[in-house]
């Protein structure tokens, strides 16, 4: 999966991207590989809510798409789901308490009294509960945008995704030389 430089990602280059460039050097590139991780469909480690599920098979979608499907996501999938779904769950309970809100403010009108200050209070505990949702959303979506990045579904990660093709064409140097890539 791809990171980046701000979210604590390393882009390190492969032993094998290095003699591509012809900037391998043994002292700091030999001695390890980079690993081949299996592609595949990953599943859910735990069952999923109906909004969970569909979030996930949208998300395994898309990574099958751009060819970064891996089996070995399913946990970082898993977080992504669950946090999407909060996320969406505070935001039909912000619709329901702005309701909530607006019809209070109506039935105050006709209040007096004792009534009308527990109304009040209220009043003042839904817009609480207001605030704290918008917080809460905020750094969901936050949360949900670092998982997107590594992932490399934003505009500026998947620039950052490298698949290698079936077909490798031969390095810039064995091409140079006249040679063929080694297994062709």
């Amino acid at each position: 999966m791809s990171g980046t430089a701000h979210s604590g990602g390393r882009n390190a280059k492969s032993p094998e991207h290095h003699r591509a460039l012809g900037t391998f050097q043994p002292s700091r590139h030999a001695g390890f590989e980079t690993p081949d991780l299996p592609h595949g469909r990953p599943a859910p480690p735990k069952p999923l809510t109906k909004a969970e599920r569909a979030e996930w098979d949208r998300m395994v979608a898309r990574l099958e798409r751009a060819k970064t499907s891996s089996s070995v996501d399913d946990a970082a999938l898993y977080q992504y789901v669950q946090l999407f779904a909060e996320t969406e769950a505070i935001k039909t309970d912000r619709a329901g308490t702005r309701r909530l809100l607006r019809d209070l403010s109506r039935a105050m009108r006709s209040l007096t009294g004792d009534t009308l200050v527990t109304a009040i209070d209220h009043l003042l505990q839904l817009k609480k509960a207001l605030a704290r949702d918008a917080v809460q959303l905020r750094m969901g979506h936050l949360a949900i945008r670092q998982y997107l990045v590594e992932f490399g579904m934003t505009p500026s990660s998947r620039t950052r995704v490298k698949i290698p093709k079936d077909d490798a064409a031969p390095s810039r140097l064995v091409a140079f030389m006249g040679g063929k890539a080694s297994g062709q």
